[in-house]
């Protein structure tokens, strides 16, 4: 498990609630596809950005107080650490979601909630005729070009979360993505080679 307390964790409030956003949306997006798919890996790696959000937490209430200079500011500061405890309310629920996939508890129901709503999580295998291989996920922009925000990629047995946009698409690689229906679907036509051009050209 990586040590959290050796990362360096942005220097101010500002930076941090940016931090926080995306470290709880990631971590959303990994327990929902920890559910639907049982990746118990993947699971693990939501309790894990569970410690780094503490970790962040934490450093909020820090810079918080001590930027305190009188009652305005202090009226202000409440504002932020309620921001800051709801954020990880919500990213609490996303580990609890992650221990019943690694307990193996995660009732059928469950699986079936997430499917049925309007954005949900799809898997989607990557032919070598697919006009995405070796292309860069900055270079295929997908949410724009497809409605589709990739999570997570499956490379043989190792994953690559939160994959950076100078990750390149190989073929057999598996994209965990996030989407309507329709996105994946359309995602998915393209992953196959049946679309052989892009939106965008």
């Amino acid at each position: 498990m990586e040590e959290w307390d050796e990362v360096e964790v942005p220097d101010n409030v500002k930076e941090i609630f940016v931090e926080m956003k995306n470290t709880a949306e990631l971590m959303v997006d990994l327990a929902y596809s920890a559910v639907l798919f049982r990746e118990k890996e993947m699971a693990n790696e939501v309790l894990e950005l569970e410690e780094y959000l503490d970790l962040l937490n934490y450093n909020l209430m820090v810079r918080a107080v001590l930027s305190a200079r009188n009652i305005r500011d202090a009226e202000r500061i409440t504002s932020i650490l309620q921001m800051g405890r709801s954020i990880d309310d919500i990213t609490n629920a996303a580990a609890d979601l992650a221990k019943m996939v690694i307990e193996e508890k995660v009732h059928p129901l469950v699986t079936e909630v997430i499917l049925e709503s309007e954005e949900t999580i799809g898997r989607v295998v990557v032919s070598p005729e697919s006009i995405l291989v070796g292309k860069s996920l900055e270079e295929l922009d997908l949410p724009t070009n497809t409605g589709v925000w990739v999570v997570a990629i499956r490379r043989g047995k190792r994953w690559i979360f939160d994959p950076d946009e100078d990750v390149k698409i190989l073929p057999g690689d598996i994209i965990i993505g996030r989407g309507t229906r329709t996105a994946l679907d359309y995602l998915k036509e393209i992953a196959r080679g049946i679309i052989k051009v892009m939106p965008n050209g």
